[in-house]
């Protein structure tokens, strides 16, 4: 199960990378401000990268807790 939660936490890590990122450009646009339509498209993947990666971690700790209340 750690790797679970390790491998989620790396996925909502990497999102947050990936915002922070995507606000710096949407802050200092480049001329042609495409940009910060790839920013914005950007913010959205990580969007769905994190709300998966927090799904995956909620749904290992549920099961987690099934295997030891059959176990006690």
């Amino acid at each position: 199960m750690n790797s679970v939660y390790s491998t989620s936490l790396a996925a909502m890590t990497a999102a947050q990378a990936t915002v922070a990122q995507a606000a710096r450009t949407v802050a200092n646009p480049r001329a042609d401000e495409t940009g910060v339509i790839e920013a914005v498209i950007a913010i959205k993947q990580a969007e769905a990268t994190h709300s998966a990666a927090a799904a995956i971690a909620r749904t290992a700790a549920e099961m987690e807790k099934r295997v030891l209340d059959v176990l006690a």
